[in-house]
Formats: C-alpha cells, structure tokens, sequence
C-alpha cells in the first residue's frame, strides 16, 4: 500500500502529556480493516523523521496520532504547528 498524506495541526491533550495530530475519518475508514485491539499500526513521517506509530480511535470516527517528544524535538515542532504527515501501515 501507498503513503498516505494529510495536514493537521499539533495538538496536545489538557495536561500537556500527549501531543497529537486528528487523522481525518475518512483515512480512518480506509485503513480501518487493519484495526488491531482498536489501534491500527502505522509507520508515520513527519519531516526527516519516521516512526511506528498507531492510528488511535477518536469519538467522532476519526483518529489521532501521538507525535513522540524524541520527534517533535528533533523536528522543533511547536504546539499548533500545521504539519504534513505521512502514514503506511504496517502489517
């Protein structure tokens, strides 16, 4: 399978632990059959950077991907930051 690519904007939960990016629904939905335990396993791309990741189920059928502290500091990414992501799965 392919990349996949959108744009969403860094974001991070009210305590400041996790910091992520919304996947819109409809990426969700196509990779949906590869759901594992309700994550589905991804290697993403932001930047220079790459990573194993998972796609994490969001209330309105979308996802969320968590950007790791290791990425976004390598990157210098900054809260609110819009970012071009790339997705594959990983089977």
């Amino acid at each position: 399978m392919e990349q996949i690519a959108f744009t969403g904007t860094l974001e991070r939960d009210q305590d400041g632990t996790w910091w992520y990016i919304h996947v819109p629904k409809h990426i969700r939905d196509q990779l949906k059959h590869l759901e594992k335990r309700g994550a589905i396993p991804v290697s993403a791309t932001i930047g220079r950077t790459t990573w194993q990741a998972s796609l994490l189920p969001w209330a309105d059928g979308s996802a969320q991907i968590t950007v790791k502290k290791a990425v976004r500091d390598r990157e210098a990414f900054t809260l609110g930051q819009k970012l071009q992501v790339f997705i594959e799965p990983r089977t």
